[in-house]
């Protein structure tokens, strides 16, 4: 019975891994992009990140491979010495638009002082709004977390002042949304939308959002388009 299992554990790694690496090899793939990186990422100098974008000539499907690594330090008896190695320790497959490139930014979400990573996986609102996958690197177990939600969020930035993620989402109106990371996604706890008035909402403790403050907007075109820092008080 243990033989059983362990075949099909085996069976089960080797399909997921083949699936991740999918189209790599198809000759009707070209590879369009690659992206490294091994200096900011993750522990300086000690993580690694690997993205390669394929676009399939006849379809014009594109798709993004995201591999990351994690320097290992090995005995190696011939040499009688340690050897450093890269080993994998995530792969993930996305499907992308053809419009947008990679454009892969390497910044700390959490404040914790170690470098995340997004790229770009789309753009909507004829380009105002800029989707991105987003990683959070975990120091203790040293891999990447993949935040599952993050591409339902466009324009995303740091917010120093509130030690969370801004969302500016653009649409009739614009909306900046307060996001904290929770586990593997982004919980939105509070937001101001700008209309032809400021509607400002937050979560309250059974999950529903509420009222906060209402009033007429009174700002001019580039005031329309800011990302608010704050929301209790109100401030760009």
């Amino acid at each position: 019975m243990n033989h059983i299992k362990t075949f099909f554990a085996a069976l089960f790694i080797t399909i997921i891994f083949n699936s991740c690496r999918k189209e790599e090899y198809n000759d009707s793939y070209i590879l369009e992009e690659k992206f490294v990186d091994s200096v900011h990422i993750g522990r300086q100098s000690k993580s690694k990140v690997e993205v390669k974008k394929f676009t399939n000539l006849k379809t014009r499907d594109t798709f993004v491979l995201v591999v990351f690594y994690d320097l290992k330090k090995s005995w190696v008896e011939t040499k009688d010495g340690y050897f450093h190695h890269w080993e994998q320790t995530h792969c993930y497959y996305f499907d992308k638009d053809g419009l947008t490139g990679i454009n892969a930014e390497i910044s700390d979400f959490n404040n914790d002082g170690f470098k995340d990573f997004t790229f770009q996986s789309g753009i909507a609102a004829r380009g105002g709004n800029v989707i991105r996958t987003l990683f959070i690197y975990n120091p203790e177990s040293k891999n990447f977390t993949l935040i599952k939600n993050s591409d339902s969020f466009p324009n995303l930035s740091y917010n120093s002042t509130l030690n969370c993620i801004n969302s500016l989402i653009l649409t009739g109106s614009t909306t900046t949304s307060f996001l904290r990371i929770k586990g593997d996604s982004l919980d939105e706890f509070a937001r101001v939308d700008v209309s032809d008035k400021i509607l400002v909402e937050e979560k309250d403790s059974s999950g529903k959002f509420r009222i906060i403050e209402e009033k007429i907007f009174t700002g001019n075109d580039e005031d329309f388009y800011r990302t608010y820092k704050n929301y209790k008080p109100l401030e760009f």
